[in-house]
């Protein structure tokens, strides 16, 4: 079954507030070295920013590489490859696993 929820894409780290917002790629210094990523609360997300009392709840950030990152003609993002967010050892398919496709759609496989 495919989840279609929708996503926003905001201006800035600091505009992030609810369910499916994201900002970014943006320069993010990771270990000593400069990577781009974007931060998003998954649209599965309940509560406030740093809330991670649920799965799925809490902020995210994926960089470039691995992932990539298209900048669409409508100002949304899209990105590549999947996004598998609370994969551990004991549960390998995650807790929440999908894209940020064009058009501001988060899409859950």
């Amino acid at each position: 079954m495919v989840v279609l929820s929708p996503a926003r894409r905001v201006a800035d780290f600091d505009d992030i507030e609810k369910a499916g917002d994201y900002c970014g790629p943006r320069p993010v210094l990771v270990k000593g070295k400069e990577i781009t990523g974007v931060w998003f609360l998954l649209p599965t997300h309940q509560g406030d920013l740093y809330n991670h009392g649920c799965e799925g709840c809490g902020l995210h950030h994926i960089t470039s590489p691995p992932w990539t990152f298209r900048e669409c003609a409508d100002g949304s993002l899209e990105i590549r490859a999947s996004i598998l967010a609370g994969r551990t050892d004991e549960r390998p398919e995650g807790y929440w696993h999908g894209y940020l496709d064009e058009g501001n759609v988060w899409r859950q496989l």
